[in-house]
């Protein structure tokens, strides 16, 4: 399930990218190699995923696979606006820490925002719902308390990955569900396609 993590991960592999990087740009004296092992183990055991869960399908399936995969895709896209927009302050010169720090930490709760504004009919979509409002609430707490970097960075960045599996195992199990519906998913792609062709034509 290598290909669907890198495809759908967007922000939390960016968080764990840059917890690995801020990690080992930490002077010499302040983080041992032994430690930087001990992170990246961390981050590998947080990457292993449970097997996905079997469900009853449900007349409410299609309804909550819209909802997540809506979801999933605006947040994505919210996600890629972001880094775009860090990466370009930071080639400018303009990007501060603090402006990054406030911009994650935003972004962020707008992801419980729009999981909690999802009105889920069945037992596997709030299954899923679950799993990711757990994860970014893991997140928020995590800005909310390191907003000063502290002198244990291993551990903080080692608290950052906390969840990430169980995230991961929401978008394979949403993966799952959606195999279950060809249909609907080539529904989904024809709209979007429709929808891209559209912008093309209108220039923008």
């Amino acid at each position: 399930m290598i290909k669907l993590q890198l495809k759908h991960c967007g922000l939390p592999v960016l968080l764990c990218s840059s917890v690995l990087m801020s990690a080992c740009d930490r002077k010499p004296d302040t983080v041992s190699q032994g430690d930087k092992i001990q992170l990246e183990d961390k981050v590998m055991q947080e990457l292993i995923t449970e097997p996905v869960k079997t469900f009853p399908q449900t007349p409410d399936d299609q309804h909550d696979i819209a909802l997540l995969t809506d979801f999933d895709q605006r947040f994505s896209q919210m996600s890629d606006e972001m880094e775009d927009e860090l990466v370009k302050m930071e080639d400018q010169g303009t990007l501060t820490d603090e402006f990054a720090y406030n911009r994650k930490r935003d972004n962020i709760y707008s992801a419980l925002t729009m999981l909690k504004e999802l009105d889920l009919k069945t037992e596997q979509g709030r299954y899923i719902q679950g799993l990711m409002a757990e994860y970014w609430q893991n997140q928020a707490k995590f800005y909310d308390e390191n907003k000063e970097k502290t002198a244990e960075p291993i551990k903080n960045s080692a608290n950052q990955t906390k969840g990430l599996g169980e995230f991961l195992h929401a978008q394979e199990q949403l993966e799952h569900w959606q195999s279950q519906y060809p249909d609907m998913n080539q529904a989904q792609a024809k709209k979007a396609e429709a929808a891209k062709s559209e912008t093309t034509e209108s220039g923008y």
